[in-house]
């Protein structure tokens, strides 16, 4: 396992991601920025957030799986 502690300039994406899928999660925003950029999927209980926010990432987004 890895950590990917919030870094200084991922406010920035998480910010810019909350506004355009108007959402307000900001662990979630951050999860999506992070797997996005690791090219990583998500694996959650709860797979409906996820998919608005990642609706907003383009090509890039990170596939979502429901456990």
């Amino acid at each position: 396992m890895t950590v990917h502690p919030f870094a200084a300039d991922d406010h920035i994406a998480v910010g810019h991601l909350l506004r355009r899928s108007g959402t307000a999660n900001v662990v979630d925003a951050h999860l999506a920025v992070l797997a996005t950029r690791v090219g990583h999927r998500i694996l959650t209980s709860d797979p409906g957030d996820f998919i608005t926010l990642v609706g907003h990432l383009g090509a890039a987004a990170p596939k979502i799986r429901h456990w």
